[in-house]
């Protein structure tokens, strides 16, 4: 064989390995890319955060997209669709899986009535059996407590809140799933049948609960959600609020004279507040104004008795004489 020959068989055998290389390469380029498309066919579309979204507020399409996953979280939403004017109970924070947790209809929050607000009572195993009342129930509210005078001293059971309703008792909260009853034990291996209660109190009349949660030892008891008879607030004294309204003034910057009548929202009256002293109590202010005997007419001088001050401590209603 002649060089010529040689040299040209030499190149046609290294053009053979280059077609075989760049066929090598093509087939694992085409490979890889079955392999992404398929990866990209198993991931899963799911709705996307575009920002944070605050609880409370509805959400708008802006606020949302779609994207595709490996992985796709429990309670995710795949339509947009599905999540336009929902409110979430918690902040999604930007860039987030929006799942169906945000929106949970068992939240306590979604559960209060415009008007109203949910209190949190403080009870004691002793006065409640909380193991008994679940959340949808309704309940009235007692206080017990101590009126002490110098002459004599009693304890005053009063009901404070007529039907309240139950939001949630331990871990059970109105309108969700029931949750398994948890058993837990105090330091000497005892049951604890004190669990948390939340009820739905109109928001005037926070205040009186709170003081009567302050002043004494609450206690609920378990009422039937038909009966409606309540108590006729308008035959007993009102309580006043700490806040009077701002004097009302004409066109001129005058003080009008009389002054028309100030009609208090809810949230007015919540935000006035109420003090201890104004509210009917056995021995306070509106009780002993309520209950001031009159004045003999003076037949003749008579020794000067001393004046005696009524000092509440701790719930306690007590009188001494004035120094």
């Amino acid at each position: 064989m002649s060089g010529k020959t040689k040299i040209f068989a030499l190149l046609l055998l290294g053009v053979g390995l280059i077609f075989m290389i760049m066929a090598f390469l093509s087939g694992q380029n085409i490979q890889e890319g079955e392999q992404a498309i398929k990866k990209e066919l198993e991931r899963f579309p799911i709705v996307i955060s575009t920002t944070e979204i605050p609880f409370g507020q509805p959400v708008t399409p802006e606020m949302l997209k779609v994207e595709n996953v490996a992985i796709a979280p429990g309670g995710a939403f795949t339509d947009i669709g599905d999540v336009i004017g929902k409110k979430p109970q918690f902040n999604i924070g930007k860039g987030l899986p929006v799942t169906q947790q945000y929106f949970e209809a068992g939240a306590v929050a979604s559960e209060v009535r415009e008007g109203y607000r949910a209190f949190a009572l403080r009870l004691d195993e002793n006065n409640s059996d909380t193991g008994r009342i679940k959340a949808g129930d309704y309940v009235d509210v007692f206080s017990l407590f101590q009126a002490n005078t110098r002459e004599i001293e009693q304890t005053i059971s009063r009901l404070i809140m007529p039907k309240l309703r139950v939001l949630s008792v331990g871990d059970q909260i109105v309108n969700a799933p029931e949750a398994a009853a948890t058993e837990e034990k105090d330091i000497n291996n005892r049951q604890v049948r004190l669990r948390a209660m939340m009820v739905e109190v109109p928001t005037a009349d926070v205040n009186t609960l709170a003081i009567a949660q302050k002043q004494g030892e609450l206690f609920v008891v378990l009422r039937n959600a038909e009966e409606e008879e309540v108590p006729d607030m308008a035959k007993y004294p009102q309580a006043e609020n700490v806040l009077k309204p701002v004097p009302v003034k004409g066109a001129d910057g005058k003080v009008l004279n009389p002054q028309p009548k100030v009609e208090l929202t809810a949230s007015d009256k919540a935000f006035a507040g109420m003090s201890l002293e104004s509210t009917v109590l056995p021995g306070s202010k509106m009780m002993k104004d309520s209950k001031k005997p009159t004045q003999a007419p003076q037949q003749g001088a008579k020794p000067v008795e001393p004046t005696t001050v009524e000092i509440i401590r701790g719930g306690e209603t007590t009188r001494e004489s004035a120094r």
